[in-house]
């Protein structure tokens, strides 16, 4: 998270994780390795709190807030792997990085059901374009990793409030609901 894939050698992580570089390497062939792994496992992670969100008996329009309080309290609770998983997928190996993007596929599937539910419900704006306001909801969100501190002026569940609020009041069909 500090000084980037590149920037970080295996002695370094395994100094940082407590064991030795030959132990780390006895578990993991290589730095890239290891990228993937946080990468999967991050999103295994991510991925059944969204479609927690989606299998509810929830309304759309609280599945989508549970999946914006999902997200952010995921950044909040793993800032550092919040971190390296959207700014160093670059490093990744082909294979992986086509891996990491079916997983993102799957969390995209998850948001865009949720939103073309509340189209079809009528609880969201008929004209909604699905995929621009799961671009926007998701990217508001992700882009807390690079500002939000847990010492900060907000606490990360008066955030998360205000996003669904933000949100809401973008798709919503009628939004004194």
């Amino acid at each position: 998270m500090e000084r980037g894939y590149a920037g970080t050698s295996v002695r370094e992580i395994g100094e940082r994780a407590g064991v030795g570089q030959s132990s780390l390497y006895h578990h993991a062939r290589s730095k890239g390795q290891l990228l993937r792994e946080l990468h999967g496992t991050f999103a295994q992670e991510l991925i059944a709190l969204l479609e927690k969100a989606a299998a509810s008996d929830a309304s759309p329009p609280d599945q989508l807030r549970s999946v914006i309080y999902a997200v952010l309290s995921v950044v909040e609770t793993h800032r550092a792997v919040v971190t390296v998983y959207l700014r160093e997928s670059y490093a990744l190996s082909e294979e992986a990085r086509q891996e990491v993007m079916q997983e993102r596929d799957k969390m995209d599937f998850m948001v865009d059901l949720i939103l073309k539910r509340g189209v079809e419900s009528g609880d969201f704006r008929p004209d909604l374009d699905v995929h621009l306001t799961r671009l926007a909801i998701l990217g508001m969100c992700n882009w807390s990793y690079q500002w939000y501190r847990p010492d900060g002026p907000q606490s990360m569940a008066e955030i998360s409030k205000y996003f669904a609020d933000v949100a809401m009041a973008g798709v919503l069909h009628n939004p004194s609901r």
